[in-house]
């Protein structure tokens, strides 16, 4: 896999373009100095490991550009993946502020710029400068309120269908057309098995179902939904 062309590594997050809402990037113009010269900027490549269950991070690791997959093992050593991260994201957050160790492990799937700070780098950071506390704790209460939404989903959902149809869902839902929704299959049945609390034979019959009930189907490596409304209506 090549190196996609639009994943370019700044000198610095004050000349950095993909700047955005939401996390440490929109702080006032002293304290973003003063982030931007701590840590520093990294392209990693598909399957590299950001952070590991039961370990204590080095540091945070914001995701610039590209996704990675949030995941916990089971005792069983069953793998579910808990959420598919992307721009933006903050990793590690909540385990350097508290002290403890991830509860999650983080592997990117593609190419990522992240932007990486030492602990007590960022520890010190945060706590010298008020604008930066107040968007950490913001922060942490979407990730709280998000983890609750996405355990929330899993459990609630009555069947393995309903989960996978949501799933399937989740892909599109910032499209706005209700007919014709293409997305990149790019997630294999084990992988898609993981993120609903499934095994990967449920999930290869599941797809098989829906396929022959004409609610999705398969052109090469794209995922086609000829209807979103009839996928929709499984999951009510």
């Amino acid at each position: 896999m090549g190196v996609p062309r639009y994943v370019g590594i700044p000198k610095d997050c004050l000349s950095c373009t993909l700047r955005a809402n939401g996390d440490f990037c929109n702080l006032p113009p002293t304290p973003m100095a003063a982030f931007s010269a701590i840590g520093h900027l990294t392209l990693y490549p598909p399957n590299s490991v950001l952070l590991t269950e039961g370990h204590i991070p080095r540091g945070i690791y914001i995701l610039c550009s590209g996704r990675a997959k949030l995941s916990v093992e089971s005792k069983d050593g069953k793998i579910v993946i808990l959420k598919i991260a992307g721009n933006r994201h903050v990793l590690g957050l909540s385990a350097v502020i508290f002290g403890g160790p991830s509860v999650i492990t983080v592997t990117t799937i593609e190419y990522c710029q992240v932007k990486f700070v030492e602990r007590e780098s960022f520890l010190h950071f945060v706590e010298h400068d008020s604008s930066a506390a107040i968007a950490c704790a913001a922060m942490l209460g979407r990730e709280l309120t998000s983890s609750f939404s996405d355990v929330h989903e899993l459990l609630l959902a009555r069947s393995s269908t309903v989960k996978l149809a949501r799933l399937l869902l989740s892909w599109v839902a910032t499209e706005p057309r209700n007919r014709e929704l293409r997305v990149a299959s790019e997630f294999t049945h084990e992988e898609m098995a993981q993120m609903i609390g499934s095994s990967r034979e449920t999930v290869t019959r599941l797809l098989s179902d829906l396929k022959r009930k004409d609610l999705i189907r398969l052109e090469g490596a794209t995922l086609v939904i000829p209807n979103r409304i009839a996928l929709q209506a499984m999951t009510s």
